[in-house]
């Protein structure tokens, strides 16, 4: 039985895909102790897992306005974001709440960065790193894409300051100084990527430490019920309409799709968040609307034509592994690479958000109820997600390889 250390960022995104995972490697077991913030807290012991609160709050986190989802222009831009705001404030943190213990194995969250690699050789063991995204074939993952240039004085600044950076932490954790390389790069000597390697972009050139998985597709026990055949009910054809946890306060897009939208003899069912007060445009909702603050996204997915969406890597995900085409409006971070590589495939379309009128997200939404393409290419991709196997071949990836290591545990002290 391994003893494992799992720190993960406190984001619905990062968290889900490793419950699966987890909880296949306590049936397995493996005694598993996890790091977030206080508010998974339940979530995470609901699986058998011991629960370590970090400081490094949620509510830091969201109101940040350096850590809020941006896009990004040049990939200093991400590394900076990463020593400054996740390594120097986090790494302190979970080695205090971890000081004189000891583990077999880390498996880290890859937005951790560097930072994952820093755990792992304080602690001794070795590092393996959840991937909820892309992973970045190119050079700093942008190839010739940066809309700002290297001589720019913006990236010279960036490009200083994360010299200084990660000489200081590097001074600060008593480790080697990382290569420009090392930060760009995936640290961990094995990497669980909750994709295929034919969604990946370049999959093919990426080694056999990058171990794709496809999505962690689990029960969620805090979903409500829905009733699938309501979305049939008067209209052969229903849209999914999400926004994600972050960017789902946007009344004004919600207006903008009761225009587009509120006379076509489709089924509209929108996802409009926990926290979101409708009762500005209450009055605005048209009849072939079906309006829920939150939503079983896994049974609605199999029950939907068409999923107009940010973009975002797991809701992406779970729509192709249940062969759905895509409307997408990506607005930041990964969400442009995400939805270029469906749009590449043939597996929906994209919307410009500076180009964003009635008539154009209607256009986009016909597009792909209309045209039998959008869905063929969206169960060629769905098909390579569930062969790829889930949490219970990312859960035999970790342990086959943890058996071909002799482990060893060494105490952390957060004083060294």
């Amino acid at each position: 039985m391994a003893r494992v250390l799992v720190v993960m960022m406190p984001a619905e995104g990062h968290i889900n895909p490793t419950l699966g995972i987890i909880k296949e490697l306590i049936e397995n077991g493996d005694e598993v102790v996890y790091c977030c913030t206080e508010k998974y807290r339940t979530k995470i012991e609901a699986l058998g897992a011991q629960f370590k609160a970090y400081s490094f709050n949620e509510a830091t986190l969201l109101n940040n306005p350096d850590m809020k989802p941006f896009e990004i222009k040049h990939p200093y831009q991400f590394l900076y974001m990463v020593l400054k705001k996740i390594i120097q404030r986090f790494i302190p943190d979970v080695l205090n709440l971890i000081e004189n213990e000891t583990y077999d194995y880390l498996i880290f969250d890859s937005l951790i960065g560097w930072g994952g690699q820093i755990l792992g050789e304080k602690l001794g063991i070795p590092a393996v790193c959840s991937t909820t995204t892309f992973v970045f074939v190119e050079p700093l993952g942008f190839g010739n894409k940066n809309q700002l240039k290297d001589d720019d004085e913006e990236v010279k600044k960036l490009y200083n300051g994360i010299i200084e950076m990660s000489q200081q932490l590097a001074s600060q954790f008593n480790v080697a100084v990382p290569s420009l390389s090392e930060l760009s790069g995936h640290p961990g000597q094995l990497k669980i990527v909750y994709t295929s390697r034919y969604f990946q972009p370049m999959g093919d050139k990426l080694d056999e430490s990058f171990v794709f998985t496809g999505p962690s597709i689990t029960p969620r026990k805090d979903a409500p019920s829905f009733a699938k055949e309501s979305l049939h009910a008067v209209y052969k054809q229903a849209v999914y309409i999400s926004m994600g946890t972050i960017l789902n306060k946007d009344l004004d897009f919600y207006r903008l799709c009761f225009t587009a939208f509120g006379d076509l003899p489709v089924q509209f069912i929108l996802s409009s968040g926990k926290d979101t007060d409708l009762e500005p445009i209450a009055d605005l909702i048209p009849d072939n609307f079906i309006i829920r603050p939150y939503l079983p996204q896994l049974e609605v997915l199999q029950g939907v034509d068409a999923f107009l969406t940010h973009a975002g890597m797991n809701s992406t995900s779970e729509a192709l592994y249940y062969n759905v085409p895509l409307v997408m409006l990506p607005l930041t971070s990964d969400q442009p690479r995400v939805a270029g590589r469906v749009q590449e495939l043939g597996a929906g379309v994209i919307v410009d958000k500076n180009n964003l009128t009635p008539d154009v997200l209607r256009n986009a939404v016909l597009e792909v109820l209309g045209n039998a393409s959008y869905k063929e290419h969206a169960e060629v991709i769905g098909k390579t997600l569930r062969d790829a196997g889930g949490y219970k071949q990312a859960a035999m990836a970790i342990q086959n390889f943890m058996g071909n290591r002799s482990l060893s545990a060494t105490p952390i002290s957060s004083h060294e």
